[in-house]
């Protein structure tokens, strides 16, 4: 079956791919990542309230979306204790730590596409459940900021001691991004606020000597900082993602050759010829690498991203632009390992690769990076 291409589609898809435009951007909405200010994209977002869908195919899906999925998932959340989590650490209710170590971002991803969502439109019970769940969530941190419903009680100890697998800063990432959806679509900065105070509590703790040595481990948080200074204009934040991005802590970290492999972070960004390891790690690193050049536009940061790019596209990328042909650790393979019956290509996978496009497409305008956008979006 030949991929899906763009005669094939509805009109709205103008409006849903190219999220973006040579026209003025509406300062109070500047849309999912905020490019107004940035001194070196070439397109810049349309705000989310401009975009409307007459009846079709994304229409459709936009109304399953609000209507059942986000529903239904905070349904789930609550019934795993993914809130219990945060109520249990407030005093709120009496409830045992439930779920893997992560679930603190399954929350927060929940929160940022409400966000979106009332910034397409009011919903005023989605707002008030919103509200509800900001509150409970703030109501958990901890008086010097942090902000972790896994890392507390006996595993304090452990904080920033686990990056390989622990999650705390990609967990910290995905409240900064819910804390600025909300901002922006309410005007209520608690949230926000809340993921502000865990990043200064990180950042002094975490960074060049003499603080402790810090890596992502899993790529997220790049992102996160690039929107966050975006939003706030505190140069601090940018200066943590460079720090991130730029691997100088290898040796105090003790990483393995494995570990940087696999785990697409720990050494400098620019030192990367090809896509390797974690898929997901690497298509969210390379997502804040692309933010990071949009704002600096330095230029080894771009041509690692160009070489990347063509790395992917020419050697491990599927038809339908899914990408991490491995289940094993869901990575990437060698050159042209693409089988098709053990093609693992997990969704979170393909939308790293839509969202790391995206970037690049606001960061050179060059129709190849829509290209792979539209084809990942309709078939990933």
């Amino acid at each position: 079956m030949e991929p899906l291409s763009w005669q094939d589609m509805h009109p709205a898809l103008l409006a849903f791919t190219l999220i973006f435009a040579v026209s003025a951007v509406a300062a109070e909405n500047p849309g999912i990542i905020d490019l107004s200010r940035s001194p070196h994209a070439r397109l810049h977002a349309v705000p989310i309230p401009a975009v409307k869908f007459g009846p079709g195919f994304w229409e459709s899906r936009r109304q399953v979306n609000v209507e059942r999925s986000i529903p239904a998932l905070l349904q789930l959340l609550e019934q795993h204790g993914v809130v219990d989590n945060f109520r249990r650490l407030s005093g709120r209710k009496q409830a045992p730590r439930r779920g893997p170590l992560y679930t603190d971002s399954d929350l927060y991803k929940w929160m940022e596409a409400v966000g979106y969502v009332l910034q397409s439109g009011p919903n005023p019970r989605l707002r008030a459940t919103l509200s509800n769940l900001v509150d409970e969530v703030v109501a958990a941190q901890e008086p010097s900021g942090y902000l972790n419903t896994w890392y507390v009680e006996d595993r304090a100890k452990l904080r920033f001691t686990e990056f390989r697998g622990g999650h705390e800063l990609y967990c910290l990432g995905h409240l900064l991004q819910a804390g600025i959806a909300v901002e922006r679509a309410t005007g209520d900065r608690k949230l926000l606020d809340a993921g502000i105070r865990y990043t200064r509590y990180v950042m002094n703790t975490l960074g060049p000597a003499p603080k402790r040595p810090a890596f992502t481990g899993h790529p997220e948080l790049e992102m996160a900082l690039v929107e966050l200074y975006r939003t706030t204009h505190d140069k601090a934040y940018l200066d943590f993602a460079r720090y991130l991005l730029s691997g100088v802590d290898r040796d105090r970290l003790k990483l393995s050759d494995d570990d940087v492999r696999s785990l697409f972070s720990g050494i400098a960004f620019t030192s990367r010829t090809r896509l390797e390891g974690h898929s997901v790690r690497a298509m969210y690193a390379c997502a804040g690498a692309a933010d990071f050049y949009l704002e600096t536009g330095d230029p080894a940061y771009g041509k690692t991203l160009d070489a990347l790019w063509h790395d992917m596209v020419a050697r491990r990328m599927y038809i339908t632009g899914g990408v991490g042909s491995r289940y094993r650790h869901e990575s990437f393979g060698d050159d042209y390992e693409l089988p098709n019956l053990l093609a693992y290509t997990e969704s979170c996978a393909a939308i790293g690769n839509l969202m790391w496009n995206w970037r690049m497409l606001a960061a050179t305008a060059e129709a190849r990076f829509a290209d792979v956008l539209e084809r990942t979006l309709y078939n990933g």
